[in-house]
C-alpha cells in the first residue's frame, strides 16, 4: 500500500509538472524525476588522470583552480551525464578538501553520485511525502541518511559554457546510461526507498557490471542504477564501482585501440569500472 501511494503521489507530481505523455509511459524509468548526473571521482594526479581519460577516448572540459584549492576536469555528454574528475590540494584547509583527502588516502576512484532533477519542487515534495530527510543548501539536495551519503541531487550539471567540442569523443560514447552500485543489504533498501519514492522503475536482470551478474536495476530518465552484492566493492566502502557509456558507432572489431568493444579495469580508469558498449 506505501509503495502504492507513493506512485500516486509521484504521477500526481508528474501531471503537474507535464511531464507524462503516451510515449513516456512506454519507456521504463521516463516518468522518473530523477536522471543520472555527473559521478565526482577523486584522482592522485589531475593531469596524468586527465591524459588516461583522453586516451580512452573521451574530450574533456577543463575546469578550474577552486578557493579551496581543488582542480577538476570533465567527462560531459548532452544530457548532463559524465565524470568529474578532481584532485585535492596538498594541505587540506577546510571539510570538503579534508574529506577528499580521505578519499583519496583509500584509493582513487568515485566518491559521490549526482542525479539531477529539473523539476525541484517535485522532487523535494516526492522526498518529503516518502519520509525522506534532506537538507537543501542553495539547490543542492544532499539526505539526512548517513547510508546514502554518497548521493545527491542537482538541478542541471549542463552548462552555457558547453560546447559542441566537450562532447565530441573519439571513442564514440555519446552518454553515460548506467551507474554500477555495490551495496549491502541495508544500503540497498534505502536506496530502493529513495529511487522508487522518486518514480524510478524497478527490475531484477541479469547484468555485465562489469562481469554478469544478478542485479537490482533502477531505471531513471536516462539510464539505469545498476545495484550488485556488496562483494563488488573496489575498496571497501566505497559504494560507486562503475559506468557503461552508450557508444553511437562501432569501428573495426580489428582495431584493439578501440574502446567501444572493451571493459575498462579501474587500474586504467583510476578506480572505478568503464564499459562501452553499442546498446544504451
Amino acid at each position: 500500500m506505501f509503495i502504492y501511494m507513493q506512485r500516486l503521489v509521484i504521477a500526481a507530481l508528474l501531471l503537474a509538472c507535464g511531464d507524462v505523455d503516451a510515449g513516456n509511459r512506454l519507456t521504463p524509468g521516463r516518468q522518473a524525476l530523477i536522471g543520472i548526473d555527473h559521478m565526482p571521482t577523486i584522482v592522485a594526479d589531475l593531469s596524468q588522470a586527465s591524459a588516461s581519460y583522453r586516451r580512452m577516448g573521451f574530450s574533456l572540459k577543463s575546469g578550474r583552480l577552486h578557493d579551496n584549492g581543488l582542480r577538476n576536469n570533465h567527462v560531459k555528454f548532452k544530457d548532463g551525464s559524465g565524470i568529474e574528475l578532481i584532485s585535492v590540494p596538498a594541505v587540506p584547509n577546510d571539510e570538503m578538501t579534508r574529506s577528499y583527502a580521505k578519499f583519496l588516502r583509500e584509493g582513487e576512484g568515485p566518491t559521490h553520485l549526482a542525479f539531477h532533477a529539473r523539476a525541484p519542487n517535485a522532487l523535494l515534495a516526492a522526498l518529503e511525502a516518502a519520509s525522506i530527510p534532506f537538507e537543501d543548501d542553495n539547490g543542492v539536495i544532499t539526505l539526512g541518511d548517513p547510508r546514502l551519503d554518497f548521493v545527491f541531487f542537482v538541478r542541471d550539471n549542463r552548462s552555457r559554457t558547453d560546447r559542441p567540442e566537450h562532447f565530441a569523443h573519439s571513442n564514440g560514447a555519446i552518454a553515460m546510461t548506467e551507474v554500477w552500485l555495490a551495496l549491502d543489504t541495508r544500503t540497498l533498501n534505502r536506496a530502493t526507498k529513495l529511487l522508487l519514492a522518486l518514480g524510478a522503475i524497478e527490475r531484477t536482470e541479469k547484468v555485465m557490471a562489469p562481469m554478469r551478474v544478478s542485479a537490482q536495476v533502477f531505471y531513471l530518465q536516462n539510464g539505469r542504477v545498476v545495484v550488485v552484492p556488496e562483494k563488488h566493492q573496489i575498496i571497501s566502502g566505497r559504494e560507486i564501482i562503475g559506468a557503461k557509456f552508450h557508444v553511437e558507432q562501432r569501428q573495426s572489431k580489428q582495431d584493439k585501440a578501440n574502446p567501444a568493444v572493451l571493459t575498462v579495469e579501474p587500474s586504467i580508469a583510476h578506480g572505478l569500472w568503464l564499459r562501452f558498449a553499442g546498446k544504451p
